[in-house]
């Protein structure tokens, strides 16, 4: 009796104790506090957290201290806390400076009972103008900060519910759906900006109406006006703030570039049934967006979104691996088991006829041989067969590539493509089993990015690349690619190694260069440069991709040519946007190209005649500081 008792007294005062050192409101918004102080201070030392803390930027796992924690300063005035005591969760929708550019930042910190951190989720919004919005707001319209009494409140699970109501109209957004749940006087704001029931007449968003902004919530939905967002996945709701009565969400949305009108129910167009949709939503794109919700009663009364562009289909790296749909030998064509064997350069060729073809024509995945867990990735990303470039592609040039290595039972090619009214070059990689059947299919998809009305094609966010293709013309690719060297020539991992470590120290020496080789970035050659300048060091050709970045990483030879001396890789760049001392500059003083934290992904054609590099072709795409393809 008496040992059970005691168990009793040890069972509650264990309850009592960890109650006790719940970190609750005041807690939590001072760890908040601390960080914004601890990451424009760039001192991790200050913020006390798990061994394990997980960082993560714009989608991108970094290592705690790295990326945003170089360059940020200057916390901003405005600061919008949601604190979730429950679940140990705290959310902010701030500013900061970076490198001597005002950013939109959200944070959200996972802290345990003890103040520790274990889970650091930001999103870096590359807006200024936006940014200076908030700044003059100076703090949140005060309905978000009012507490409300506790018998006026909703479970968190109704939070939750309607605020994910709100994500499941928006896709696809069915004009006849039941948007109930929005209070009457509902109003949103995007990245600071009022986007519901203004009256100044401005465009919405990309596009040209100039009606949809002055409509109220419900009114907006009621449009089917964004239907071009084809699906919103990975939605958490991390951070229930149930004495304020409101969500900060993180969601992606996706628009997968299929949808080619919109409706028109404004008449902007003179009597068109619909409006062509705007050029930038050509191709497939993500955005990574956090959103907050303050409901009145049961219904949506104010929402503040901000977002940022990740590439097509990234995954959370706070979710389980999405369900993807596999193909395999069982579910395609019993007449198409296997291409023809052996996988000699002609059938090699064939196998990647055909598969452009497949994707040309949106054919079935399935009337290709697929082995049985196969995967289809683009620009780094495993995707659903069928998805991506198979709904949008309808163009393949006339000048192509084609690359092969029967010892691997590899197949590459290089080539113009168009998508919609989009132009790009495309980088792909077929691999196949020793049963002539499909293993996997990479795409590198670099697009042109136009600078143009209501924000063109550009990628939404980032700062300008070092070389810029906007759309012209590239000219035809150098016939060196596809010359026969006449010889089998010995393509080692050591030269390109050398080739990529080059590049990382900025210095040609060990790379086996031929004097005259040529490198074109972007379609573009560098004036009075050759391959062995553009790798020389800090301060040398400033129009130079290489010359301030800081890793090459992530190396990937995709197919390695014998017969025509071609190596056909793609390596991950990264831009720190730190000054080097022998830049003599200061970080306000970088140019707008190495002012932000980058990533550049590059595919590239590598040609080797007797051993040594004589001409490189490549194509840059920006992403994410840090990001790692799959």
């Amino acid at each position: 009796m008496l040992i059970t008792l005691y168990s009793i007294l040890l069972a509650t005062w264990a309850v009592v104790s960890a109650a006790a050192t719940t970190c609750d409101r005041t807690c939590l918004e001072g760890v908040m506090d601390t960080f914004l102080k601890a990451l424009t201070a760039h001192n991790t030392s200050l913020l006390l957290t798990t061994s394990d803390v997980l960082y993560v930027e714009n989608n991108q796992v970094l290592t705690l201290g790295t990326g945003e924690w170089l360059v940020a300063s200057s916390p901003g005035k405005y600061r919008h806390v949601f604190a979730d005591p429950q679940q140990g969760q705290v959310g902010a929708i701030t500013t900061i400076v970076e490198n001597g550019v005002r950013t939109i930042y959200v944070a959200r910190l996972k802290v345990d009972a003890d103040g520790r951190v274990s889970e650091i989720e930001t999103q870096i919004t590359r807006d200024p103008a936006g940014a200076a919005l908030y700044e003059s707001m100076t703090v949140p319209e005060a309905v978000w900060l009012q507490p409300v009494a506790p018998a006026d409140r909703v479970p968190r699970e109704t939070l939750i519910a309607q605020a994910n109501r709100y994500y499941s109209g928006m896709e696809r957004n069915d004009p006849h759906g039941d948007y109930s749940f929005f209070d009457k006087d509902c109003n949103r704001i995007e990245d600071a900006l009022q986007t519901t029931n203004q009256k100044t007449g401005a465009a919405y968003g990309h596009s040209n109406d100039t009606v949809f902004a002055s409509l109220g919530c419900a009114a907006q939905f009621q449009t089917g006006f964004l239907g071009f967002v084809t699906q919103i996945r990975s939605r958490r709701f991390p951070v229930v703030d149930e004495e304020r009565q409101a969500v900060l969400a993180m969601t992606t949305l996706d628009h997968n570039g299929t949808v080619r009108f919109l409706p028109d129910p404004f008449d902007v167009n003179n009597g068109s049934a619909a409006q062509p949709i705007p050029p930038y939503f050509d191709v497939p794109r993500s955005l990574q967006a956090a959103e907050a919700f303050r409901l009145k009663g049961d219904k949506l009364f104010r929402i503040e979104m901000t977002l940022t562009e990740v590439p097509y289909r990234m995954k959370s790296p706070f979710l389980p691996v999405e369900h993807l749909r596999y193909l395999g030998s069982n579910s395609t064509n019993s007449t198409a088991a296997s291409f023809s064997q052996p996988c000699d350069r002609a059938s090699l060729r064939n196998v990647t006829d055909r598969v452009l073809d497949t994707l040309l024509h949106h054919k079935s995945p399935s009337s290709l041989p697929i082995a049985d867990g196969a995967i289809y990735t683009e620009n780094g990303q495993v995707l659903d067969w069928g998805n991506g470039l198979w709904e949008t592609l309808q163009e393949i040039g006339a000048d192509r590539a084609y690359f092969s290595d029967p010892d691997t039972n590899t197949a590459g090619f290089w080539g113009a493509t168009r998508e919609q009214t989009t132009p790009g070059v495309l980088a792909l990689r077929i691999q196949l089993d020793s049963h002539g059947r499909i293993r996997a299919i990479d795409v590198y998809d670099v697009r042109a990015e136009v600078t143009g009305a209501r924000g063109g094609t550009m990628t939404l966010m980032r700062p300008p690349l070092p070389v810029e293709w906007q759309g012209a013309p590239l000219g035809k690719l150098d016939s060196v690619f596809t010359a026969d060297n006449n010889h089998t020539e010995d393509l080692p991992d050591s030269l390109v190694d050398a080739y990529f470590d080059g590049l990382q120290r900025h210095t040609s020496a060990g790379v086996p260069l031929s004097k005259n080789c040529l490198r074109r970035d972007n379609g573009q050659f560098l004036a009075n440069s050759s391959c062995a300048d553009q790798m020389k060091g800090l301060g040398v050709n400033p129009n130079g991709l290489y010359n301030t970045t800081s890793a090459v990483r992530d190396r990937r030879v995709l197919v390695r040519d014998h017969k025509l001396g071609v190596v056909l890789a793609v390596a991950m760049v990264d831009n720190d946007a730190v000054p080097r001392s022998a830049l003599n500059v200061t970080s306000t003083q970088l140019p707008p190209t190495q002012r932000v934290p980058s990533t550049y992904m590059v595919p590239q054609l590598i040609k080797v005649v007797d051993g040594q590099i004589v001409r490189v072709e490549s194509m840059i795409k920006w992403m994410p500081y840090g990001y790692w393809p799959f």
